[in-house]
């Protein structure tokens, strides 16, 4: 009888220390990620984050200044539940961003989000080469469960470059085509400059020099962001 009385003690001990630990992890967990949250919006540098707990919610982010000078708006406005890993790289091209793209691949990411090619309209270089250059940055991360590819603001101010536009139209559709043939999602951000700017932008500017988004333009982009990795989730 008092074996038994103690194997009782021992087990409903066990269950207390459970729920006590797991109460305890919990509130680290939460204070960790409200934490992460008012450093992001006071544009504390981050830690790179460990892995999530869902299959989805590791998530890189490649870009060139539009990524770097939104990187604490989009820390604020997706993490958590994301937890993210930000390579932002002012006036980088889609071939110069690959060494970074090599180094966040190791990291096993569940979802990616790639903003790039706005340097090459910019700089006018051939359009196979940043072709070629995304299928191959593509490839790095091919056991993603979803990629999402960023379109290039077709409404650059184009001073007397007589060809940007069509460039970027160009690039744009063959982001279309890399997205289709790979089964990957595309975030139409030159669309949502074009509604801005057909309505008038009613809000206010979204971009400030045609190119950089405004603050206005830097959370409308992350929500796009935060659609299409909610799709995924």
């Amino acid at each position: 009888m008092k074996d038994r009385l103690a194997t009782v003690a021992a087990v409903a001990l066990a269950l207390v220390l459970v729920v006590v630990l797991g109460g305890i992890a919990l509130q680290r967990v939460t204070s960790r990620w409200a934490a992460q949250r008012d450093n992001a919006a006071a544009g504390v540098e981050q830690a790179e984050p460990q892995a999530g707990p869902t299959p989805t919610d590791d998530v890189v982010v490649v870009g060139d200044s539009i990524t770097e000078q939104g990187d604490a708006t989009l820390r604020a406005r997706l993490s958590p539940p994301y937890h993210l890993r930000i390579r932002g790289r002012g006036g980088y091209r889609i071939e110069e961003m690959e060494p970074y793209a090599i180094e966040l691949a190791t990291t096993g990411p569940e979802q990616v989000v790639i903003n790039l090619g706005s340097n090459d309209i910019l700089k006018d270089w051939p359009l196979d080469k940043s072709v070629a250059a995304l299928e191959r940055l593509l490839d790095r991360f091919a056991g993603a469960r979803c990629v999402h590819l960023v379109t290039v603001n077709e409404h650059f101010a184009a001073g007397d470059d007589a060809t940007m536009h069509d460039r970027t139209a160009a690039l744009n559709a063959e982001i279309r085509r890399l997205a289709t043939s790979r089964g990957d999602d595309v975030i139409d951000w030159s669309g949502l400059v074009g509604e801005q700017l057909a309505a008038g932008e009613p809000d206010g500017p979204i971009t400030d020099d045609s190119v950089h988004p405004t603050p206005l333009g830097q959370a409308k982009l992350a929500d796009l962001y935060r659609t299409a990795l909610d799709r995924c989730a």
